[in-house]
């Protein structure tokens, strides 16, 4: 058995297309865009075939791994060879995708919860606000990201604001002129059906229910895009967990960090 790192895009969509299709929910945006998009791709060959894929991050981390359907049964001897060869250390894997979970869990020495994982009711809702959500503009990419770093410690200087700006996908809200929140409504092109919404609320400004009032007009404006919204939290993030499930979410999936 070989991992043979790979740029090769088409063979991985191809097998990662299949891979979307077995899924239990929706894949979380940001660990498909930043967390797996930014990891090195593996094909994994046996016997002169590719039988799957596997993404492993600059930690030694498993952020993703896809078999074909008959290869399935070599999961878990997939994963050892992987530890063994010492490509690997850890995972964070989604029980989103329960044969590669599974194999996992097995092999763990310990396993804790990172991120909690929502898909909406699908329910359209009055919304009594008066905040105003803008687009973000390409004037404003230099105070979104001063926004991130000093907010959420996001040092953007890969590109990250400019795409969605570009892809009229991030909105601010100001309040006499000054910058109190942001927030993604990412329209998925692997999953054409959902939207990702995301929400950084400037601490100042926190515990007032305006993360609350934007969830429900972003929910409102993936709806109204005839997409189902979803979003996430990491584990820690209790208020976060509270304003999500008030809005209309449900848990679907979580994402734990597995060591082996």
């Amino acid at each position: 058995m070989n991992f043979t790192k790979t740029d090769n895009t088409n063979t991985i969509n191809n097998l990662r297309s299949q891979l979307y299709q077995t899924l239990i929910a929706p894949i979380d945006a940001m660990w498909e865009q930043l967390y797996i998009g930014s990891s090195q791709h593996y094909l994994i060959e046996q016997d002169d075939s590719t039988i799957g894929y596997c993404c492993i991050d600059d930690n030694k981390s498993l952020v993703q791994i896809f078999l074909g359907e008959e290869y399935n049964s070599n999961m878990q001897q997939v994963i050892s060879r992987l530890i063994e060869s010492k490509l690997i250390a850890s995972a964070s894997l989604s029980s989103n995708e329960p044969i590669a979970f599974n194999a996992c869990l097995s092999l763990s020495q310990s396993i804790t919860t990172n991120t909690f994982c929502f898909e909406h009711t699908n329910t359209i809702r009055d919304v009594e606000s008066t905040l105003q959500v803008d687009l973000v503009t390409t004037k404003d990419i230099p105070s979104i990201k001063a926004f991130l770093k000093e907010q959420v410690g996001m040092d953007d200087t890969f590109g990250y604001t400019e795409n969605l700006v570009e892809r009229k996908e991030i909105f601010m809200i100001q309040e006499s002129n000054t910058l109190i929140a942001t927030s993604e409504c990412r329209m998925s092109n692997s999953q054409p059906e959902v939207a990702d919404i995301g929400i950084i609320v400037h601490s100042d400004y926190q515990s007032k229910g305006i993360a609350t009032q934007i969830m429900q007009l972003q929910v409102n404006r993936v709806l109204e895009a005839k997409r189902r919204p979803i979003c996430s939290t990491t584990s820690d993030n209790k208020a976060s967990r509270r304003m999500i499930e008030k809005s209309g979410f449900h848990c679907t999936n979580t994402i734990f960090d597995i060591t082996f």
